[in-house]
C-alpha cells in the first residue's frame, strides 16, 4: 500500500473514530427520544404518513419512508443507523469534495463538530441533517456534471437529492445548493439533459408539496411563530458571532453550554480566519461558479438569519405573505449552507497553513492540532452533546396499547393525553420528546400541535394547524366537558400517559381497557364514532409514481456498475 492509500485511509478511520465519539451513547441498545427526534420498534404506514392528514404535512415523506423501512428493519436499528449515518456521510463527503488529506481531515471535523450539528441532533431534526450530510457529495457530482456532462452524474445527483428530501427543509437545501451549478453558464452538461434533471428534481418535491397544496387549511401558519423561531443568540456578542459559528437555535434548551464561554470567540475567530485563507484554493477546486453559487446562498441565508432577529416584524411580514413562507420560519436552519461553506474553506485554509510546514513530523503534528481542537474548544459536542443523547427502552405498557388498538374491531382514531405537544417521563430521565403515540399506534392519533415556548418577553403560545386538535384544545381552555366531544371528531380511543405534566380531562362513560402504571387506554361508548374518512388516493399515486422512477434509476445504476466490471475470472 502507498503512503497516499495510507494517508487516506487514516483520514477515512479519523472521520469514523468521530462520527462514533458525535453520536456515542445513542448507540447502545435502547431508543434515543429527544424532541423531535421519536422512533418506535414498528411505525405503522398511516394517512398521516403521506401528509393526508388533518394537519399539515411536516413530516413527510419522512415517516412514511421509515414506516416502509421498519417493515423489514426494526426501528431500534433504524435510528442508529440514521444517527451514525449524518457525521459519516458529512465527514466522508467533505473529505471527497477537497481532496486533499489535510484540507479534508479538517473540513471534516469542521462538518461534523459544530455547534449546528450538536443543536440539531438534540433537537431531532435528523431528516435535515442527513440533507445536510449529502450536500458535500452533492456537490462533487455538480462539480463532474458542470466539467464533464456525463449524463449518469445527472442521475446519481438526482439520486442524492432524493435521498435527502424527507423534508422539505433539507429538500430544498440539497436543490438550492448542489443543482443549480450543474445547470450555470460554461457547464458542459447537455441542454436537454439540464432540463430533464430539473424536472425530476422538481418531482422529488411532489411528496410533500402535493399535501401541502391540498390541505384545507393552506399553508397558514400563527404568525407568532416566526417571531419566536427567530434566531436566538447563544454566545457572548450577539446573534452576529452566534450565526457565523454555526448557532443561535431558537430553542435555549438545546444550546451546548461551551458556547457560553469566552473560547467561543477564540475559536470562531480561528475558524473564520482559516475559511478566509482558504478562499483561493476552494476557487481553484471547485471552480468559480460552484464556488460563487453556493457562497451567494450561504450569504442569503446567513443575511436571513440575522434579519429574523433584527428586524423581526418586516422578517415576519415577509414570510407571512409569501406562500410557502412558512419554511423559513426557523431560521437557524437557513445558515446550512454558511455552515459548510465555513468548513470547507476552512479546511482549505488549514491546508494551505499545513503545506507551509517542511517538516513531516511537525506537518503531522499540526494537523491533529486542528483536528483535535474543535473537539478541545467545544467537549460538549461529544458523546451524544455531553450525554443528552441516551438511548432507553420504552415501558411494556406501550407495546401493551399498540396490541389493544391494533387487534380491536372498535372503529375510530386515538386521541392523546396530557393535552400538551411534548412529553417529560421518568424513564426518559425527563427529558423532553414528542409524543410517541402518534408513531407507536396502529391508528391515526391526534395530539396537541400548540407549542408554548419560554421567551425573553415571556411564554408564547404559537397556535398549530390541525383543526380536529385545535377543537380539543378550545373545550379544555373553556373548561367543557371533552368525552361527549370526541366520538364526533372520529375518536374512538383515548391514550393517557402517566408521569408527564398536561390537562387531563374526565372520560367518564368510557370503558377502560388498560391501566398500567405508564399508560391507560380508553374506549368510546359503542356506536358513538363518527368516522372520519380522507382521500389519499392521488397522493398515494404520486408518490407511487416518483418512488418507482427513483428506484428504477438506482437500478440502471447499479446494473451499469456491474457490467462496468465485467465478468470476473474463477481462477485469479
Amino acid at each position: 500500500m502507498t503512503a497516499t492509500r495510507v494517508t487516506r485511509a487514516l483520514a477515512y478511520a479519523w472521520v469514523a473514530l468521530l462520527s462514533l465519539l458525535v453520536i456515542g451513547p445513542a448507540l447502545l441498545p435502547g431508543f434515543v427520544l429527544s424532541y423531535d427526534l421519536v422512533f418506535t420498534p414498528q411505525q405503522v404506514l398511516l394517512p398521516g404518513s403521506i401528509g393526508v392528514g388533518s394537519g399539515l404535512p411536516r413530516a413527510v415523506p419522512q415517516d412514511a419512508v421509515v414506516a416502509l423501512v421498519e417493515t423489514v428493519v426494526p426501528g431500534m436499528l433504524v435510528e442508529k443507523l440514521v444517527l451514525l449515518a449524518i457525521p459519516l456521510l458529512a465527514g466522508t463527503g467533505m473529505l471527497r469534495l477537497l481532496r486533499g488529506t489535510a484540507a479534508g481531515v479538517v473540513g471534516a471535523t469542521l462538518a461534523i463538530a459544530n455547534p449546528f450539528v450538536a443543536q440539531r441532533l438534540v433537537i431531532g431534526h435528523w431528516g435535515l441533517l442527513l440533507a445536510y450530510a449529502l450536500l458535500p457529495w452533492a456537490l462533487v457530482l455538480a462539480q463532474r456534471l458542470r466539467a464533464h456532462g456525463d449524463p449518469w452524474d445527472g442521475l446519481r445527483l438526482l439520486l442524492v437529492v432524493a435521498a435527502g428530501s424527507l423534508t422539505p427543509s433539507g429538500s430544498l437545501l440539497l436543490a438550492l445548493v448542489a443543482v443549480p451549478p450543474a445547470l450555470l453558464p460554461r457547464s458542459r452538461y447537455a441542454v436537454r439533459s439540464r432540463v430533464l434533471l430539473t424536472a425530476a428534481v422538481l418531482a422529488t418535491w411532489l411528496p410533500w408539496l402535493l399535501p401541502a397544496l391540498l390541505h384545507p387549511g393552506g399553508a397558514g401558519s400563527d404568525p407568532d411563530g416566526t417571531r419566536v423561531f427567530a434566531l436566538r443568540p447563544d454566545v457572548p456578542g450577539g446573534a452576529l458571532i452566534s450565526a457565523l459559528t454555526g448557532g443561535g437555535i431558537w430553542n435555549a434548551e438545546v444550546s451546548l453550554p461551551s458556547r457560553g464561554t469566552p473560547l467561543t470567540w477564540v475559536f470562531g475567530a480561528f475558524v473564520l480566519a482559516l475559511g478566509i485563507a482558504g478562499v483561493p484554493s476552494l476557487l481553484r477546486l471547485l471552480g468559480r461558479g460552484i464556488t460563487a453559487w453556493w457562497a451567494g446562498v450561504a450569504t442569503l441565508g446567513l443575511l436571513a438569519s440575522l434579519a429574523s432577529v433584527a428586524l423581526p416584524g418586516p422578517w415576519a411580514a415577509l414570510l407571512d405573505g409569501v406562500p410557502g413562507g412558512g419554511l423559513a420560519r426557523d431560521a437557524q436552519k437557513l445558515l446550512a449552507p454558511w455552515v459548510l461553506l465555513l468548513a470547507a474553506s476552512a479546511g482549505m485554509g488549514g491546508g494551505r497553513l499545513i503545506g507551509h510546514v517542511r517538516e513531516r513530523t511537525t506537518r503531522v503534528a499540526a494537523l491533529c492540532a486542528l483536528a483535535v481542537m474543535p473537539l478541545a474548544c467545544q467537549p460538549d459536542l461529544l458523546w451524544g452533546a455531553g450525554g443528552r443523547l441516551v438511548a432507553v427502552d420504552y415501558p411494556s405498557d406501550w407495546s401493551a396499547a399498540r396490541a389493544l388498538v391494533a387487534g380491536s374491531p372498535r372503529p375510530g382514531d386515538v386521541v392523546s393525553f396530557p393535552w400538551t405537544a411534548f412529553r417529560r417521563f421518568d424513564w426518559n430521565d425527563q427529558r423532553t420528546v414528542l409524543d410517541p403515540a402518534p408513531r407507536w399506534l396502529t391508528r391515526t392519533t391526534i395530539v396537541s400541535d400548540d407549542l408554548v415556548i419560554d421567551t425573553s418577553a415571556g411564554l408564547v403560545s404559537v397556535a398549530g394547524d390541525d383543526p380536529r386538535a385545535q377543537a380539543i384544545g378550545r373545550a379544555l381552555a373553556r373548561g367543557e366537558e371533552v368525552a361527549p366531544l370526541l366520538p364526533g371528531l372520529g375518536v374512538g380511543w383515548a391514550l393517557v400517559a402517566k408521569g408527564t405534566p398536561g390537562p387531563v380531562p374526565d372520560l367518564q362513560g368510557w370503558e377502560l381497557l388498560l391501566d398500567g402504571p405508564d399508560l391507560s387506554l380508553y374506549a368510546a361508548p359503542q356506536g358513538s364514532v363518527a368516522e372520519e374518512r380522507s382521500d389519499a388516493r392521488l397522493v398515494a399515486a404520486v408518490d407511487l409514481v416518483v418512488g418507482a422512477a427513483l428506484l428504477a434509476g438506482l437500478g440502471m445504476l447499479l446494473i451499469r456498475r456491474v457490467r462496468a466490471r465485467g465478468p470476473r475470472p474463477l481462477v485469479p
